[in-house]
């Protein structure tokens, strides 16, 4: 049974960050290594999403990308100058959405739906892509607010980063935004949930959503939680959140997702 890993980051040692980046780690992540876990975990595909700290320079992932086109797909960084045609060059080297980090900006996440942005959402979704979303903790609901009136899908990024104080009302607005378009999931990266209880959020999330918007990502290589999480431990978790039986969200929801045949 073919299974995706719809969340992991590939990057050199030495490729240069943007400026105001939060971190750049000091190794290399390569596609090689990420692949090599597949066969123990019984993975077949993967999903790479940008680094924030390459900021909108997308080379990497794509170059990744083109080494392996049937089995690879691509989360990109963009911005408003992003044409018709960068875009669509961008989709041609397996790219299917597009990635907001909106982690650190607190209330200025809305500014992220106004205007130029909006546009921009607008294009990415004619196109057929998604938007996937990394939040700080509780501010899904806000994103969810500021979504409404703009027609595309979106993937909250890890669990949807709840407030472990008031996790209700996280799933609770991707609920009420999923009345007006699809809405995902994404398991990942339980280290970054500030002490909320992982299977408490994804009971939360499947209620909310259901379970074919569900995916799964192992937040390869970890960036700075290299020392707490392995793979195998990262694919583990999946059935501890969600029941022994995990081919539909391994596959038949990720593949739906990515469009991977």
């Amino acid at each position: 049974m073919p299974a995706v890993d719809c969340h992991a980051h590939v990057f050199s040692r030495d490729a240069k960050a943007i400026a105001g980046a939060r971190y750049r780690p000091a190794y290399a992540a390569t596609l090689e290594a990420w692949q090599g876990h597949w066969a123990t975990a019984a993975l077949t595909h993967g999903v790479l999403v940008q680094p924030s700290f390459f900021g909108t320079d997308n080379g990497e992932m794509l170059r990744a990308l083109a080494l392996d086109r049937e089995r690879l797909r691509g989360v990109a960084l963009v911005d408003p100058s992003f044409d018709g045609g960068a875009l669509a060059r961008l989709d041609e080297g397996g790219v299917r959405a597009l990635r907001f980090n909106l982690y650190g900006l607190g209330a200025a996440v809305a500014t992220r739906f106004e205007s130029e942005w909006r546009e921009l959402l607008g294009r990415c979704a004619r196109m057929g892509w998604h938007l996937e979303v990394f939040t700080d903790p509780g501010v899904a609901p806000a994103v969810a607010r500021a979504l409404e009136p703009i027609a595309i899908d979106v993937v909250f990024d890890h669990f949807a980063a709840p407030d472990p104080a008031r996790i209700a009302s996280t799933y609770e607005a991707l609920a009420s935004l999923a009345r007006s378009r699809t809405v995902w999931c994404k398991l990942s990266a339980p280290y970054r949930l500030g002490g909320a209880d992982p299977v408490a959020c994804a009971r939360w999330a499947i209620d909310a959503i259901g379970r074919r918007n569900i995916v799964w990502g192992s937040d390869w290589p970890f960036t700075r939680h290299e020392e707490r999480q392995t793979y195998g431990r990262a694919r583990g978790d999946l059935e501890s959140w969600c029941g022994p039986r995990v081919d539909d969200i391994l596959w038949d929801n990720a593949a739906r997702l990515y469009r991977f045949a």
